[in-house]
């Protein structure tokens, strides 16, 4: 695996390499790195004895949106969305499966219909500022980092720290030379 895509996988997904997240999302620049189609094969295989899949979202020419992300960890954290995403036209009785495919059609088709930003929910961000943010535009938040909080606060600043440690934790160990699977087995 190229030090650049491993680089952006700890940088993006590394809250949920790490268990400690349901998904995470990041964009691939396919000029930077010379070779995605193989890097996304061999990562699909590492991630699927590791419990995490790999799914490729959206994408153009020039760029690719990737969720990496647990099922097991997005199916616990769905129930308590699933009245808001049924509300959104969202097929709740079809399984994860078929709820990221609906994301995935809406991130397709962003353009022109504006960006889904439920896709928030699938991320693992509060019921709250997810639905906070769609109300108020984005504006008149309490705070922000990793999203834009409109509810707990507090909470979320633990988890924004949380994630930081998490990234700062897989960037070290890929700096020090570890494999993905390695830093899998390592937790």
């Amino acid at each position: 695996m190229s030090d650049a895509f491993l680089s952006l996988l700890c940088t993006h997904c590394a809250p949920t390499l790490s268990g400690v997240k349901p998904a995470c999302i990041f964009t691939l620049h396919k000029e930077n790195i010379p070779g995605w189609q193989t890097e996304l094969s061999s990562c699909r295989s590492l991630f699927s004895g590791n419990g995490l899949r790999l799914r490729v979202l959206c994408g153009c020419r020039r760029h690719l949106v990737i969720m990496v992300y647990r099922p097991a960890l997005l199916r616990e954290s769905l129930p308590e969305r699933r009245a808001f995403l049924q509300a959104c036209g969202y097929p709740v009785s079809m399984g994860t499966g078929r709820l990221l495919d609906e994301l995935s059609r809406r991130m397709r088709s962003a353009k022109a219909g504006g960006f889904p930003h439920e896709i928030g929910l699938f991320l693992g961000y509060p019921l709250e500022d997810v639905t906070g943010f769609i109300a108020a535009g984005g504006a008149e938040y309490r705070c922000s980092g990793c999203w834009k909080v409109y509810g707990d606060v507090e909470q979320a600043q633990h988890l924004f720290r949380r994630y930081a440690a998490c990234r700062k934790r897989y960037l070290a160990m890929a700096s020090s030379g570890l494999t993905l699977g390695e830093m899998l087995a390592a937790g």
